[in-house]
């Protein structure tokens, strides 16, 4: 097949950046063909292009020109677009429609009913969006705590929406419960078809390795992530300080703004490891008894849960979003609320007195992570017409 990809990068490079190119790379390993349109909003951060983004973030006739002329030159079989926001505008969505191909296109965030795309607000999980319209978050300023971005971001998904942008477009969830999050908020502001929703993870990528029986793992818990009060850090400490003497050592492994505040407060039975590279990271957590996934907030995709189960390591995870809902209490791992210190040493306390079958995780997360579950999938999404 010949693939079209269309992206927009952000200015300092996330998840998305590494989710468009794992999934060109698995395409192209493949055999099959890829043709990137790919631009960044860095291009649109001096001079006279930065005066223009803001008409540019709602509707970039350039962009969309330049679509269509590639989907004329390049008769590609499908269109898979990944993130619009700002430079590009969902005027690459409607080019691509007409051009009469397939179009796909995946919601890497809830930004179709968010305009800060996490559903969160002063540190709380924030659904007014939705529900209300999307002048909460201007009144709130809720993206990058500026009126006039947010009033830009808002402008573009209210003028799309009106105009059916995302209609008959195949929409690509990446969790249930994004499904479930996302068709709930269609329901209330029709967006996009809800029958062409479909769930499709991100590829997850760790090395092939034996899996270490839980009998043989280190007395060590993991926690993996961005050092801040959204990941659950003070939580985490506070567990550790309750546990005492009887705690397993907690493994720190990230940096971030609490990081300073962390080695303050951290108790004797935390080591931290600052940033690690993957293969650093992944042994780590093939090592563990557990994983320790604390989130405070929805998360897009809980990729550290993913990483864990893939090595067959258990999650304790905070009941809430994506983090909760990638765990099956008793079976990979344990759930506690989010945010309460002594219901996760209490979890801590209850795993370390079980036993998994660490094997039957692996294999379970690999068959829905793997690379080759995934190129299929993504085989399905560019051949189905009637899902």
């Amino acid at each position: 097949m010949k693939i079209l990809l269309i992206h927009c990068h952000y200015r300092l490079p996330g998840g998305e950046d590494a989710v468009f190119a794992a999934e060109r790379k698995l395409l192209e390993q493949q055999g099959h063909t890829v043709v990137v349109y790919e631009r960044s909003n860095e291009e649109a951060a001096h001079g006279p292009a930065k005066l223009l983004l803001p008409f540019r973030a709602v509707w970039n006739f350039g962009a969309a020109r330049q679509v269509r002329a590639l989907i004329q030159r390049e008769n590609p079989d499908a269109v898979h677009i990944h993130n619009t926001l700002l430079l590009l505008s969902p005027a690459v969505v409607r080019a691509a429609k007409q051009s009469g191909v397939p179009v796909v296109q995946s919601l890497h965030n809830f930004r179709l009913f968010c305009p800060n795309g996490i559903l969160l607000r002063q540190g709380k999980v924030c659904e007014d969006c939705p529900h209300h319209g999307l002048s909460c978050a201007v009144r709130h300023r809720c993206y990058r705590g500026s009126l006039l971005q947010t009033l830009v971001v808002a402008a573009a998904y209210a003028l799309h929406r009106r105009l059916g942008t995302w209609r008959g477009v195949t929409m690509v969830a990446l969790t249930e419960f994004d499904r479930r999050k996302l068709l709930e908020f269609n329901r209330e502001r029709p967006t996009f078809d809800a029958d062409r929703l479909v769930v499709k993870p991100n590829p997850v990528c760790v090395e092939p390795r034996e899996i270490l029986p839980w009998s043989e793992r280190k007395a060590q818990m993991l926690f993996a992530g961005r050092l801040e009060e959204l990941k659950g850090l003070p939580t985490v400490l506070e567990a550790w300080r309750l546990l005492g003497e009887d705690a397993p050592e907690l493994l720190v492994a990230g940096e971030g703004p609490l990081g300073d505040w962390a080695r303050e407060h951290a108790g004797p039975k935390v080591r931290f490891l600052g940033q690690l590279t993957p293969a650093e990271l992944h042994r780590c957590m093939a090592e563990s008894r557990a994983v320790v996934a604390a989130s405070l907030c929805y998360e897009s995709f809980a990729l550290v849960p993913a990483e864990a189960h893939c090595l067959g390591t258990p999650v304790l995870a905070s009941d809430l979003g994506n983090v909760g809902a990638s765990v099956r209490p008793g079976i990979d791992g344990l759930r506690f609320a989010p945010g309460n210190a002594k219901a996760l040493a209490g979890a801590v306390e209850a795993l370390s007195a079980m036993q998994f079958d660490c094997n039957a995780i692996a294999a379970a997360a690999r068959r829905i992570y793997s690379e080759e579950e995934n190129t299929r999938a993504l085989l399905r999404l560019y051949t189905k017409e009637d899902l």
